[in-house]
């Protein structure tokens, strides 16, 4: 019966609808314009629509709108099937005598959708998982007529499942207690029992063609929960000897299908329950789902044979339709549902917005309607160019807040429910369309077609070009472009590194061109009166490689030149031990060790001994924190250094690392591999130069070990071994790790507590030989001494434990719960009391943060900060492509929505001013690492000007020090340095002047050497002119002081020069001292303050005032 109504549907399609025409509203004017009004001659035929219920364009859109979903809430979490059981009581007592339930497939259909709505009611309304903010559900038949119901599930933030014990809580994997609960063992023997398959059932209808089972059974035996990458968790299945015999075989917990404990024994079906939220291809759920029915045959058509496409036809052809789908849709029951529901957005370009009218229309009368050129498109540009509140929303977004009258064509203020709003999807091959579709995702309020291709005060004349203004897309020449704005106003040490973090992180696709189109740029600093092109390239091809080395890279990995790459191996080998001893010394550390406590004067002394013995040692330096690690890893190297001994200084993350003089991340210092095992080994040949730096080190601090695997110190040892010929631990180095294991272990995505136990360093074979030293007194205690205690109770394990295994935190460090929305503005009001005056102020505003352990509430909460920050937004926006270019259009908005770990969202919104973190260790040896905290100074389309704002490399933003130079300032570097110009300064010391000796506010020293880079600022600045001097009589001096227009007589050849620097950097090195004398001369006609600087004012230190009055009258 059921086949003869859909085929009745089906007919209407195929036959009526040749009535009814489509056509675009500029294809009907175009239409008119040349004569043609019968609208019997317009348009194309409308096949199969997404409105019949069930067929394949119906099935795509829900599958689409499915996906909304997924972007405004997450990854579904719990994958649930039920299928109906056939024995139910509600069935079996409805039948007759010798009946069976295949003959009722009404009383299947009925009885099914009871129990669905019944399992519903368990899982949204009494909310056993958890609250759910938004699932999916669609039901299919099977073949043999039993239907079955697929969930998706999506939980709330505040009850997502991540780990494995959260897991268990849900899913079951093995054969109940049967002394305990017998029911619920019969209803697991009953109907979550696999197969039996393989060697026991090779016939079985799961058996692949190579012997194997397609849904992977027997599973293995897995004494704890663990997660799997990419795929459904591996549950516990313990091997307690626990079988059940299932069509004459025994199977043990291997064979149970995942299942909830309560659903199954409440619902008494096969009930399959899977935790989901590990799987990252969430699309591949959702398109099983939404599959559509099942087919039974298919026609084979020759490759040269061209046919007409029929969607009635290929829906039709095969079709399988069992009595209990018949029953069902007879019924009229719903196939699926989803909530909350989906609103899906028209898309089209100008006057290209589709009309609806019968074959017997006049096209004047279509045309003179109100309605036909209005659309969903249209008033949304309307409605914003009225209503205020309208213009905060994106299109997609405008469903939440206004419903679509249809009959009218209006959309009215939204009063109840909520809905989800989507795009409907456009493929990039469709051109303009799709560009239109990616503004509209990003563009708020725009008022008519022009005005979003509108940037600035420039209108695009297409959307592709509005939506490249816009940041939207990615330029092919994006990474020249790159390079090209850094070249305007960086020096070539900082356009090279940049460089160098190109080649590493954005995947060039022509290295080689990349380098020499900016090679010269890269080289200025390098190019003098004497040095030879190949000099030169030399040179730089070594700046770049050094900085790849530091990132892990062989310069050779990119072929920027025709042959390998390769430097003087001395030299190579003298840079990075000079490298080392350049570092600085500040003077606070050196003194550091006059302050050390008790406990850190020991350890001091213990590990300092064996380096001046040169005896082999390994320590652990473990202390909670507060307790001074750090200050004494500072003392260490001070000490260490100031001997003119190498001490490296080493760390986990590059937070810590970036602390202490000259840190590096452990991994780019040592070369450890990322991907590790038992086996693994550094990459470090005993030729190299890092083969004899580690050699000559006499001290290796290594910060955060607990963080690190221990494979990665046993990788450490392995190679200092094999460096230095010694089969002591650690080669027989003195090494120190330090720590605090109450703090954060090695991370184990979705790993259990005993995994992360054990692939720490306490579980290494190391751990037996490292000397442990523990320091307690808590150096913090002073200024909060009940904080610190409570901390350091967490970290053993001490406070107390509520019933919920929870530690109760003490009411005077929480800000009081009123609601999720007000709650969180008084957090930040509490820590951000100010934020606008914090903009003008660095260390009162990178002192102050909050954490959070999701990265979700890191993206609200900055969201809302940058909102209230001062100043105009820039955007910036990440550009997201599919492998598979064909899915582009349907999968761009869900990959948008994605904030993998270590990437910025998709829209980045900055300010002036405001503090950015670094999420990648770019060079942790310049500051520039994971968790690196920088202030945005300056935006360019594709540059981020930021500085350094915590630690060692503070202020850094690319070593610029910008001098103007006059006269005969600086006789150093003649063939570089000329009269009148400006240039770039850098590697140069500089050390701020004793105050009673300046004439300026700002006045440096600075000494230039070989290392010094100098460049020249742009050659269209302004010319400087520079200051007019007029010898006169010394008695004469007072008649010109201050007029503004002569400056005065000078009494050095060496007039003063004022230097802008930014950063100010200070002394490196002590500088030679250059005689400069202050005095203060008084004839009785008038007062004289000057400053005399070398030759001339160590002569004149021994003059009276009339010798020197002498002396400048000969001037």
């Amino acid at each position: 019966m059921y086949v003869k109504i859909e085929t009745s549907r089906l007919d209407y399609f195929r036959n009526k609808q040749q009535e009814i025409r489509s056509e675009v509203y500029q294809g009907i004017v175009d239409s008119l314009s040349i004569g043609q009004s019968n609208a019997s001659k317009v348009g194309k035929r409308i096949i199969l629509p997404s409105s019949f219920i069930g067929g394949p364009r119906d099935m795509l859109k829900r599958y689409m709108e499915a996906m909304a979903l997924v972007q405004r809430f997450g990854k579904p979490d719990i994958f649930l099937t039920m299928t109906c059981n056939p024995s139910w009581k509600e069935i079996l007592d409805e039948l007759g005598p010798q009946e069976e339930a295949q003959n009722r497939p009404d009383l299947i259909a009925r009885i099914f959708r009871a129990k669905l709505e019944e399992l519903k009611d368990e899982l949204f309304k009494r909310k056993i998982f958890g609250k759910v903010s938004a699932y999916v559900y669609v039901i299919e038949h099977q073949k043999r007529g039993l239907p079955h119901a697929h969930f998706l599930i999506i939980l709330q933030r505040d009850w997502k499942i991540y780990t494995p014990e959260s897991f268990d809580e849900i899913v079951s994997a093995e054969i109940p207690d049967r002394e305990r609960n017998l029911h619920l063992h019969k209803t697991v023997k009953r109907h979550m029992m696999h197969g039996p398959c393989g060697v026991l059932n090779p016939n079985n209808v799961c058996m692949k063609a190579n012997g194997s089972c397609k849904n992977h059974f027997p599973k293995g035996f897995v004494p704890n929960t663990t997660v799997g990458i990419d795929c459904f968790p591996q549950y516990k299945r313990c091997d307690n000897g626990m079988t059940v015999k299932v069509r004459g075989k025994d199977l043990d917990n291997r064979w149970v299908v995942p299942h909830n404990p309560y659903l199954l024994a409440k619902f008494d079906c096969h009930l399959n329950v899977e935790i989901c939220s590990t799987i990252k291809a969430v699309k591949y759920l959702y398109k099983y789902i939404y599959k559509g029915h099942d087919r039974v045959a298919f026609n084979l058509i020759p490759g040269q044979n061209i046919q007409d496409i029929d969607e009635i036809q290929q829906f039709q052809s095969a079709r399988w339709i069992a009595p209990p789908e018949a029953m069902w849709r007879i019924y009229g029951f719903i196939l699926n549902e989803m909530h909350p529901s989906v609103y899906s957005l028209h898309l089209h370009l100008e006057d290209q917005h589709l009309v609806a009218f019968h074959a017997h229309d006049n096209l004047n009368n279509i045309l003179r309607s109100d309605f036909t050129a209005k659309s969903m498109l249209t008033e949304f540009f309307s409605t914003n160019q009225t209503n205020e509140n309208a213009r905060k929303l994106l299109y997609k977004e405008f469903p939440e807040a206004f419903v679509w009258n249809q009959q009218h064509k209006i959309w009215t203020p939204r009063k109840k429910k909520t809905v989800i709003g989507r795009i409907v999807t456009a493929s990039p091959f469709e051109g303009e369309r799709y560009y239109l579709r990616i503004l509209l995702n990003h563009i708020r309020g725009p008022l008519s077609f022009d005005h979003i291709k509108t940037v600035g005060n420039v209108t695009a004349p297409t959307f592709r070009e509005a939506a490249t203004l816009h940041g939207l897309l990615q330029r092919d020449t994006s990474l020249q472009d790159c390079m090209q704005e850094a070249s305007l106003y960086q020096i070539p040490h900082s356009l090279r590194r940049l460089f160098a973090t190109i080649l590493v992180y954005c995947n060039p696709t022509n290295p080689r061109e990349l380098w020499e189109y900016f090679e010269q740029d890269m080289s200025s600093d390098f190019q003098t009166s004497v040095a030879t092109s190949a000099d030169i390239r030399t040179k730089v091809l070594r700046s770049i490689s050094s900085t790849l080395e530091s990132m892990g890279k062989d310069i050779n990995m990119f072929h920027l030149i025709e042959h390998d790459v390769s430097f003087d191996q001395n030299e190579t080998e003298a840079r990075e031990i000079n490298d080392e001893f350049a570092v600085s010394i500040p003077e606070e550390d050196l003194m550091a060790s006059m302050s050390l406590n008790s406990e850190q004067q020991h350890a001091y002394e213990s590990i300092l001994q064996k380096v001046l013995l040169n005896e082999s040692a390994a320590f652990f330096i473990d202390g909670p924190g507060g307790t001074g690690k750090t200050f004494l890893y500072k003392a260490l190297l001070a000490t260490v250094r100031s001997k003119n001994l190498i001490a490296l200084a080493t760390a986990s993350s590059g937070v810590a690392a970036s602390i202490l003089p000259g840190g590096r991340t452990a991994h780019s210092r040592f070369k450890i591999p990322l991907d590790l095992d038992k086996n693994s080994t550094c990459c470090v040949s005993k030729q190299s130069a890092l083969a004899k730096l580690l050699r000559l080190a006499k001290l290796i601090i290594w910060d955060e070990a607990p963080m690190s695997r221990k494979e990665c110190m046993q990788a450490l040892d392995k190679m200092l071994q094999d460096i230095t010929d010694s089969r002591l631990p650690f080669g027989g180095k003195i090494i120190v790790f330090g720590g605090d294991f109450r703090q954060v272990l090695p991370v184990i995505r979705k790993g259990t507590r005993q995994e992360e136990v054990k692939a720490s360093l306490a579980s290494s074979y190391l751990w037996s030989t490292l000397t442990k030293i523990r320091l307690s007194e808590n150096m913090r205690a002073r200024f909060d001494p009940n904080f610190s205690n409570y901390l350091l109770q967490v970290g053993n394990g001490t406070t107390p434990i509520t019933i919920e295994n929870k530690i109760k935190i003490p009411n005077e460090m929480l800000i009081p719960y009123r609601n999720d929305v007000e709650s969180l503005d008084d957090l930040i009001d509490a820590v951000f009391q100010d934020i606008g005056s914090y903009s003008e102020n660095l260390s009162e505003m990178t002192n102050r943060a909050i954490l959070t352990p999701k990265n979700n509430s890191v993206d609200e909460i900055n969201t809302i900060l940058i909102q209230r920050f001062p100043g105009t937004v820039t955007q910036y926006y990440s550009f997201n492509e599919t492998i598979d270019t064909s899915e582009q259009g349907i999968m761009e908005d869900f990959l948008n929505t994605l904030t993998p770990n270590g990437l910025p969202p998709h829209e980045l919104l900055l300010k002036k001013n405001c503090p950015i973190m670094l999420l990648r260790n770019v060079n942790p040896s310049e500051g520039l690492c994971n968790g690196t905290r920088l202030i945005c100074r300056n935006f360019e389309r594709n540059i981020i000007d930021a500085e350094i704002a915590v630690g060692h490399h503070t202020g850094k933003r690319g070593n610029r020090l910008q001098a103007t130079i006059f006269g005969k300032d600086i006789d150093l570097r003649n063939d570089m340095l000329h009269i009148f110009r400006s240039y770039y300064i850098s590697n140069a010391y500089v050390k701020p002047l004793d105050p009673r000796h300046r004439i300026e506010a700002h006045e440096y020293q600075w000494i230039l050497n070989s290392r010094t880079i100098i460049e020249n600022i742009q050659d269209n600045e302004v010319e400087l002119q520079p200051p007019e001097y007029d010898i006169i009589p010394f008695t004469n001096l007072h008649e010109y002081k201050d007029t503004g227009t002569e400056i005065g007589l000078s009494l050095s050849s060496q007039p003063t020069s004022v230097f802008t620097l930014n950063p100010v950097i200070p002394a490196a090195t002590p500088l030679c001292q250059c005689c400069r004398a202050y005095i203060d001369v008084d004839d009785g006609n008038g007062r004289l303050r000057a400053v005399m600087f070398g030759k001339i004012a160590e002569e004149a230190l021994g003059c009276t005032a009339i010798e020197l009055m002498e002396h400048t009258g000969e001037i």
